[in-house]
């Protein structure tokens, strides 16, 4: 059982710029919000595409604090140390909710055709982020061949993807291999002798129990919205294939078929997950 923790004692730090001056740091300055806005830049003049832009802007900023928190999450479990696990996982948790939040705004979107043409391949698949959160959660790699055609060849959206981040997805791979959330699960489940009674009875480990289920599910819902926003909107324009060049629902569905319970045993089902699987 772990001791009680001492309470967090916070003190000013220096910046990490010793030329800095506070008192020119304001808020556009200090959340960089001209190169921010730059950021969103449309290729059409579609009243949709912004939004499009925005939404995915806004999850892949999540991610990014999410893969902050999660190594940090993962070095305090590396270190036996749940109650600093918890602390960060919950972070990552409340950005999940806030990814799982975001996304379904594309569902009303009504001019996807003006603009599908002009992204060319670019796809949900080529987010190395997201892919990096699922190395860290103990994913294994399905996404490999996700977008081959019937005569196996992948589309440019993952050959670009493999030549642009492949050897980071690897080292990745390499480096989580035992430290993912996955992996220490699995390890308290082995020491507890399988007993998730006993696990749940230990106040520290039922917090950090707590946090991985949620996590499952929000991780599940995502997968399961991008599926279902991927359907409406391609339904939209009349075709069956995504922008990654994926038969999309085949693809999208792998995750339930193949990956998920992340955390056997922790999480109750969501509903409809029999019907989705396979």
């Amino acid at each position: 059982m772990s001791a009680p923790r001492k309470p967090y004692a916070a003190h000013p730090l220096p910046p990490r710029d010793p030329w800095m001056r506070a008192e020119d740091n304001h808020y556009w300055t200090y959340h960089g919000l001209d190169r921010l806005l730059a950021c969103k830049a449309p290729v059409t003049a579609s009243q949709d595409e912004d939004l499009f832009i925005a939404v995915h802007q806004i999850c892949e900023l999540a991610f990014h604090q999410m893969i902050l928190d999660l190594e940090r999450a993962l070095a305090a479990l590396d270190a036996e140390d749940p109650e600093e696990a918890v602390y960060f996982l919950k972070r990552v948790n409340r950005l999940w909710r806030t990814v799982n939040a975001t996304m379904p705004i594309l569902g009303g979107m009504r001019a996807f055709a003006e603009f599908r043409t002009a992204i060319g391949p670019t796809s949900g698949f080529q987010s190395f982020q997201f892919r990096h959160l699922e190395i860290m959660s103990g994913v294994p790699r399905y996404w490999d061949g996700g977008t081959a055609d019937a005569e196996g060849t992948p589309h440019v959206a993952e050959t670009e993807f493999e030549r642009r981040y492949g050897a980071e997805v690897r080292g990745w791979i390499a480096r989580h291999r035992e430290s993912n959330l996955a992996a220490h699960y699995r390890r308290m489940l082995a020491r507890a002798g399988g007993d998730l009674t006993a696990l749940r009875a230990e106040p520290h480990t039922s917090a950090l129990l707590r946090e991985l289920a949620a996590y499952e599910r929000q991780q599940l819902l995502f997968h399961r919205a991008h599926l279902q926003l991927a359907t409406r909107q391609l339904e939209m324009v009349g075709v069956e294939v995504g922008t990654g060049g994926t038969a999309f629902r085949d693809y999208l569905q792998t995750y339930d078929s193949r990956v998920a319970p992340l955390f056997p045993g922790l999480a109750e089902p969501l509903p409809g997950a029999e019907t989705q699987t396979g």
